[in-house]
């Protein structure tokens, strides 16, 4: 379980930059070219995205801290047994 939290981590972590990257890069491009509605259709395609997925990125990474480590898992199934 602990592994796909992993991948879902990083996963979300790249979409969320590479979101957020393109939103500012979009305002940037904007502001150079001087037209305002390239900064709004900026901000209109991917703030929400861009929100959405830092609160699941961040949930995931939340969670992370609560499943036992790989290591911690083997050690609690072997105290079990008595070994």
């Amino acid at each position: 379980m602990r592994k796909i939290a992993e991948i879902l981590f990083k996963v979300l972590l790249v979409a969320f930059l590479t979101c957020g990257t393109l939103l500012v890069l979009g305002q940037i491009l904007g502001i150079i070219l001087q037209k305002g509605e390239l900064i709004i259709l900026s901000a209109e395609w991917f703030k929400n995205p861009t929100i959405i997925l830092s609160a699941l990125f961040s949930l995931v990474g939340f969670s992370l801290n609560y499943l036992p480590k790989r290591n911690d898992a083997k050690e609690q199934d072997s105290s079990m047994y008595g070994g």
